[in-house]
């Protein structure tokens, strides 16, 4: 969803793309950098004219036998000692003119550190808990002598719980190293801050139970993330237009007055949204 939401703030770039094709337009910039553009990062799409990203982190990728919303396959986008962060977002990618796309790079290797570094957070506490309340059942066999049929049954539950944990912690701490600091949502920023502090168990639970919450609340989220969206989008074009600025030159001059219609045609939408 919120990928379509950057798009009517850059339609002005389409006059770039007038020939019959589709140019596909985004931005690569660096992940909990503050948008720190890349350059030089090559994007590949089967069909497409091989590009590279500008000292703007901008790419304009030509597809020139394809039509608007015709799925994209064999993206394949590169920077030597970097990987994407966002490489499910990417594998979305329609052929489109009037959306901006963004691509989050990180030093290569970061994901899988930071994915091990919560998993074995979230793990370590989760085998404390497990153990914990395996003494409990225990004593409280011992206690009130219970039988064992009794006791095997509340043990494969306990076994069934650890389990279950385990496997969203598998996937919640690839899910929290991916998080871009540059664009935290209100439920990424408390679920991050609890991360922060060690508590991977709590910040799983605010995802978890965010389902529940998201039923009664479903268009003020829509208001938010659009609002979101349209700040991401509104920073990222004033960068690139402070970059073209400073690089002077005919084609520069030309992409900078385009951005700056763009930037205008979101200002708008922006105090509209504010007012609402």
């Amino acid at each position: 969803m919120r990928k379509y939401l950057l798009s009517s703030a850059f339609c002005g770039l389409c006059v770039l793309g007038i020939q019959a094709q589709v140019t596909l337009k985004g931005v690569a910039v660096k992940m909990n950098s503050d948008f720190t553009p890349v350059a030089g990062v090559e994007v590949v799409v089967q069909g497409g004219v091989p590009t590279l990203t500008d000292g703007a982190g901008t790419f304009m990728l030509k597809l020139p036998h394809m039509e608007p919303g015709d799925l994209l396959f064999d993206i394949r986008i590169s920077k030597q000692g970097m990987e994407i962060v966002n490489l499910k977002e990417v594998e979305q990618w329609v052929a489109s003119g009037d959306i901006l796309y963004k691509v989050v790079l990180c030093p290569k290797g970061y994901i899988e550190q930071s994915r091990r570094k919560f998993y074995n957070i979230g793990k370590s506490y989760y085998q404390r808990e497990y153990e914990r309340k395996l003494q409990e059942l225990r004593v409280t066999r011992e206690l009130q002598q219970a039988d064992i049929a009794t006791f095997e049954q509340e043990m494969s539950q306990l076994s069934q719980e650890y389990d279950k944990r385990m496997k969203l912690l598998d996937y919640y701490a690839d899910k929290f190293a991916r998080i871009n600091k540059d664009e935290l949502s209100a439920m990424e920023r408390q679920a991050m801050a609890l991360v922060e502090k060690g508590d991977i168990d709590g910040a799983i639970h605010i995802y978890e139970a965010s389902g529940i919450v998201e039923q009664f609340s479903n268009k003020m989220a829509q208001r938010d993330s659009l609002q979101q969206s349209l700040q991401t989008t509104r920073r990222l074009i004033k960068q690139q237009l402070e970059w073209y600025e400073k690089e002077g030159g005919s084609v520069s001059q030309e992409k900078a007055i385009q951005l700056k219609q763009a930037l205008q045609q979101l200002e708008e939408k922006y105090k509209l949204m504010n007012r609402k």
